[in-house]
């Protein structure tokens, strides 16, 4: 059975640094990963080419064990990718719901304010992730931030 995900031989040089040589990283359906090592060794640059904001210069993705072409983000979300990006992504004076929802690339009818809140309470139903959708994300703390962001990939 093929891996859920395969990054193989994953080189990316930028000018003369050498950020990444060669990496593989294999995650099985079920399995949680952590990237863990000094700052500079590639954790975000190998994230940012899964996602699409960088482009591999040598090197293979691999979805179910087919090659996956990842242009960009748009192609990365379209193959059930989603990033939480170290700093977060969101518009302070917006509220939660309206955060969640910024930026979903299915597109659709605008929503109105009952329908956002609708949508995260599903969420936060489904995933157990508990937030207020109508709180403005510059009034909450910087954990439930955290949680919008997660509940935005999911």
């Amino acid at each position: 059975m093929a891996a859920l995900l395969e990054m193989r031989g994953i080189s990316k040089r930028f000018g003369e640094l050498q950020a990444l040589d060669k990496v593989d990283l294999v995650v099985n359906e079920g399995e949680i990963h952590a990237l863990v090592g000094e700052n500079g060794a590639g954790k975000t640059t190998l994230m940012n080419i899964l996602y699409g904001l960088y482009h591999a210069d040598a090197g293979t993705i691999l979805m179910h064990g087919k090659e996956a072409r990842i242009a960009g983000p748009r192609d990365a979300i379209a193959l059930g990718i989603g990033m939480i990006h170290q700093h977060f992504m969101l518009v302070p004076p917006l509220t939660v719901a309206e955060n969640v929802v910024l930026g979903d690339e299915r597109g659709g009818p605008v929503l109105d304010e009952r329908t956002l809140e609708k949508r995260v309470r599903e969420l936060e139903e489904r995933f157990k992730i508990i937030v207020e959708p109508a709180a403005r994300i510059e009034d909450i703390p910087l954990g439930l931030q955290q949680r919008v962001e997660i509940l935005k990939v999911l």
